[in-house]
């Protein structure tokens, strides 16, 4: 699935297909929200969950950028190049 067409379908389908094909890549905690890092096909779902209610608030869907390299960011160089050889 491409990223343009997971962005067209209703919320609802975006959940199931995040739930049945999405790999949890990274989490980490900022203040009162848990971030969600997950990854579909060719493309990733960041999903930020109230900490108290574990209820989604924000839920955002990309291929690169300032969105990913902040999870990249919490990785040593070594690691991320380990990985791509792989």
């Amino acid at each position: 699935m491409k990223l343009n067409e997971y962005k067209q379908l209703s919320d609802e389908k975006q959940y199931n297909i995040l739930w049945d094909k999405g790999v949890l890549v990274d989490a980490c905690i900022e203040g009162k929200v848990k971030k969600l890092l997950y990854a579909i096909d060719n493309f990733f779902v960041e999903l930020w969950c109230d900490l108290l209610t574990n209820n989604v608030s924000w839920k955002l869907s990309f291929k690169q950028g300032r969105l990913l390299e902040k999870y990249l960011n919490r990785y040593p160089l070594e690691f991320i190049y380990n990985i791509e050889k792989e």
